[in-house]
């Protein structure tokens, strides 16, 4: 959570540096305004693409925090299945696990095209 409070810190500060926020604050908007209505939208993709990445390390530290705490989950499931040599449920978990990661990052990229126009297909 903090890494992404930083990194949306980071580009918000950028977009607050842009040329575009200038003439807004030339033209009489307020702070709030520039920072709500403009600058947050556009720092909003970058934003969403390290959630999605972030997302892809939380499915892979499941592993290691549900099998050093003993929570039941896919973490847990997946090291019992190794140390049974079950590969049937091993495959299928780490399908699962592929299949959840790129519907993230699926959803993430929709979401991104639909924030900017530039990253549309022509």
């Amino acid at each position: 959570m903090g890494y992404i409070a930083r990194m949306t810190r980071s580009f918000l500060l950028w977009q607050l540096r842009q040329d575009y926020t200038t003439v807004l604050r030339v033209k009489g908007l307020s702070e709030a305004a520039i920072i709500w209505r403009h600058a947050l939208y556009n720092a909003a993709g970058p934003v969403l693409a390290i959630v999605a990445l972030t997302y892809a390390y939380l499915l892979e530290g499941a592993v290691l925090t549900e099998t050093v705490f003993a929570w039941p989950g896919l973490g847990m499931y997946i090291t019992d299945s190794l140390f049974a040599s079950d590969v049937p449920a091993v495959l299928t978990a780490t399908l699962l696990v592929g299949v959840i990661f790129m519907v993230v990052n699926i959803a993430s990229e929709v979401i991104q095209a639909a924030l900017d126009p530039r990253s549309r297909l022509a």
